[in-house]
């Protein structure tokens, strides 16, 4: 598990560089971030600090049922050879404010 910062990017590619000098490789990445959805035209986005993700549906959670403009919290797979980043989200929950400290409590399936 890699905990970032508030304010701190996720970069992938910056992951994968360093892992690779211990020769491991990463398989998934699966994050759990706070942001709030956006929608652009047709396309779902959901935005994290300084990064975003396209949305994509999984078998638990329709991208499009996800309330937009709404503080979430979400946990999901990420496609980091997809442009722009894909985020397969498999739970999420609502939140009422950021925080800085890491919660241990699990999230609820919608």
């Amino acid at each position: 598990m890699v905990l970032y910062k508030p304010g701190a990017s996720f970069r992938p590619d910056d992951l994968r560089d360093a892992v690779a000098k211990a020769e491991v490789s990463v398989v998934q990445f699966h994050i759990q971030a706070r942001g709030r959805v956006q929608v652009e035209g047709n396309k779902r986005f959901f935005v994290a600090g300084k990064d975003r993700f396209l949305l994509v549906s999984s078998s638990k959670v329709a991208a499009d049922k996800m309330p937009a403009d709404t503080p979430l919290l979400v946990g999901g797979d990420v496609d980091d050879a997809a442009s722009p980043l894909q985020l397969k989200v498999i739970e999420f929950k609502p939140v009422d404010k950021p925080t800085d400290k890491p919660t241990d409590k699990p999230m609820d399936k919608p």
